[in-house]
Formats: C-alpha cells, sequence, structure tokens
C-alpha cells in the first residue's frame, strides 16, 4: 500500500466551488489512477503512464490537460528539503497583522520566491511561511529589514529548521493496484547525496522547472542553451545525487484530506530522532521537521475532518508518551503551495518559481526622512 493514502472512490466524484460562477468538475477512477501515477513518477512519459493504466497516450495526455487546466492537479520541482536543511536554511515565520491589513500582507508575501508557501491561520498567528535562503544572513535580512517593515505587520517569529524528516511529495492516493504500482518502482530511483554538488550548479534548471515540473529536456535545453544531450546530463546527475524533489501537487477539494494542521511539539533531545522517524508512519503525516526553540518538533498534518484533529491527538499521547503537544494551529486557507498561487479553493493560478537566491527584497515604505538625519 502506498504510504499515506487515500481510498479511491467508487464513482465518479463531481466537485463544485462555493462560487456560483464557478465551473464544476468531474474526476473518475481513471483520473484518480492517473494522479497516483504522476505521484509516484511525476515526469514519466505518456506512454510509460498509458502502459501502467491500459489507456492510449493520447488518453492519459487529454485527461491530465483537463485537470492542470481546471487547476487541480500541477507537478513541481524544488531543492530537496532534507538536503537543503542541511546545507543551507530553511525557516519557517510566523506574522502577525492588521486584520485590515491582511490581504494585502499575503499578496506581498506570496509574490516572494524565498517563501515557498504562505497559509493564513486560525489561531496563534495571522500568516504562517514556509522559506529557503541561502544562509542564516540572508533570512535575518528578510526578517528584520523587509517583512517587520511591511506596513500592516505587527510582529514576527521565526524558527530554523535543524533537520528534514519528510515532505509532502510523499504523499499518495490509494488509486493503483500492486501490479500498477510495481510497473513504477523504477522510478523511485536511489539517490547517493554527499558527493559535494552543489544546489546552485543547477540552479538554471530548477528554475524553470518549478513552474512546470514536466518540462521536457529539449525545453530546458533552449531555457539554458545548451545542447540536448547536456542538459539530460545535468538533469541525471541533480536527480542521482538527490538535489531535487518533484512533486505532483493536488488540490485540497480532490484530496479527500480537507484539513490542515500544524502541531508543535516537545520531545526529549534523546528521543528526537527515533520519534520523528516513528511518527512518519501515520498517515496524516505530511511534513515532520526538527526546529529550533522551545519547542523541537513541527508537524504538518492533512485530516479529513476538523473531529480528526482531537483524535489524532489522543492516538499520539498513547502512542508517545513523552511527546507534548505545547500548540496548534488550523489552516483557514493556502495561499501558496511549493511555488504555486493557490485560488480560495485550493487550485493552482500561476507560479511563483522557488529562487531561494533571488535579492532579499527591499521595504520601500520605509519613512525616508530618517536617511535625512544630520550625520554627526
Amino acid at each position: 500500500m502506498d504510504r499515506h493514502a487515500t481510498a479511491a472512490p467508487k464513482c465518479p466524484r463531481t466537485f463544485t466551488g462555493c462560487d456560483p460562477m464557478q465551473d464544476s468538475f468531474s474526476l473518475d477512477e481513471a483520473d484518480l489512477s492517473l494522479i497516483n501515477v504522476m505521484q509516484i513518477a511525476p515526469r514519466a512519459t505518456w506512454t510509460e503512464v498509458g502502459k501502467v493504466l491500459g489507456l492510449h497516450s493520447a488518453t492519459v495526455a487529454r485527461r491530465w490537460e483537463r485537470m492542470t487546466e481546471q487547476g487541480v492537479v500541477w507537478v513541481t520541482a524544488y531543492p530537496n528539503l532534507s538536503l537543503w536543511t542541511e546545507r543551507h536554511c530553511f525557516a519557517f515565520i510566523e506574522v502577525d497583522c492588521e486584520p485590515t491589513a491582511r490581504k494585502q500582507v499575503v499578496d506581498v508575501l506570496a509574490g516572494v520566491p524565498q517563501i515557498v508557501s504562505v497559509s493564513q491561520a486560525a489561531s496563534g498567528r495571522d500568516l504562517f511561511l514556509i522559506a529557503l535562503f541561502t544562509d542564516l544572513q540572508a533570512l535575518s535580512r528578510f526578517v528584520l529589514d523587509y517583512i517587520s517593515l511591511l506596513p500592516g505587520v505587527r510582529g514576527t517569529r521565526t524558527r530554523t529548521a535543524t533537520r528534514f524528516y519528510s515532505e509532502g511529495n510523499k504523499w499518495r492516493l490509494q488509486a493503483l493496484s500492486p501490479d500498477q504500482r510495481a510497473h513504477l518502482t523504477r522510478h523511485n530511483r536511489k539517490t547517493s547525496p554527499g558527493s559535494g554538488a552543489s544546489h546552485e550548479a543547477f540552479r538554471d534548471l530548477l528554475l524553470p522547472l518549478s513552474s512546470d515540473g514536466r518540462r521536457t529536456t529539449a525545453e530546458l535545453a533552449a531555457l539554458t542553451s545548451t545542447s540536448v544531450s547536456t542538459t539530460r546530463r545535468r538533469m541525471e546527475r541533480m536527480v542521482r545525487e538527490g538535489l531535487v524533489s518533484f512533486r505532483c501537487e493536488v488540490s485540497d477539494i480532490i484530496s479527500s484530506w480537507p484539513v490542515i494542521a500544524y502541531f508543535w511539539a516537545r520531545v526529549p533531545a534523546h528521543e528526537l530522532d527515533g520519534i520523528a522517524q516513528a511518527l512518519l508512519a501515520l498517515p496524516e503525516i505530511r511534513m515532520c521537521a526538527a526546529i529550533t526553540g522551545t519547542d523541537n518538533l513541527l508537524v504538518i498534518v492533512w485530516l479529513r475532518s476538523l473531529g480528526e484533529s482531537q483524535r489524532l491527538e489522543t492516538r499520539l499521547a498513547e502512542r508517545f508518551p513523552t511527546l507534548t503537544l505545547t500548540e496548534r494551529a488550523i489552516v483557514l486557507r493556502m495561499s501558496k503551495r511549493m511555488g504555486w498561487l493557490l485560488d480560495s479553493h485550493g487550485r493552482c493560478t500561476s507560479p511563483v518559481p522557488v529562487n531561494p537566491w533571488a535579492d532579499i527584497p527591499h521595504d520601500t515604505h520605509r519613512d525616508t526622512r530618517l536617511d535625512e538625519r544630520p550625520k554627526r
């Protein structure tokens, strides 16, 4: 069974947005199976996908195009989060806003390429940001000299990851048979990080793949002004050395896990690795990371309902008696996920390519009179 799986429905499912002007759309079992294949092998050719599903390549390509046009599925790519945490800076930033300024702040921060995800939370903080920076100095400049000075921002709190245990590209729909999954095992390539290759060396490939994780080698070669053969070798090396993560994202409205929550926890330091690894066996776990601060563990979970939150807490208390949940927050709206802007229904609208190397934004609202003081 695929880890973090959801049961496939027995009949087509029709989804209609709350807005009557929103188009309705339906997914049948073949659509869900196609999504499951793409979760396992996001860059598989349509011929390979068709063989797994027993469909013609043109049929699966057409189905995929329909779903992507609806914004319910998309493929993205970004630096491998575990390796990035070891070598650079992975940050979780909480932002408190004036109520009337929240939308404006969200719109500004969602356009920042270092911020990979933006969510609006129900308690404890107004916004929760996940961000990648090249180093601690870049993070400091961003928080102290930019976010803190934005109009409408009342305060920030920042934690950094010290170890990354799991990320969302492991989540699966249970829509394939064991034989179908077996056909895709060759796409689960083993990586061999540690050779010293840097993310920076593959920046020119990572950026266009962030906006479309299925760009062909020929397209990437044209964008990077290199030959197809050279681009293919660089792509293979980037994947082999674990520098990139590809992810087939699914809109909340078709995931069957529509509730997203953050759990902060304290675990005895000598038990942290063991408990974090054991948590990964739970189907609700979407992301798990060790963090700095009073709490040393952050877990992002996907739940089938709000009631599941309490039941999950009970299970955690029974299974991990030394783990203390100190805080939890439900996500009201996800505005950006792994470099893609989302609408109010969780559907992707446009990419903001993940770029940790981008220039740190400048505060354009600073009172220039501060610079006009006489110098002593």
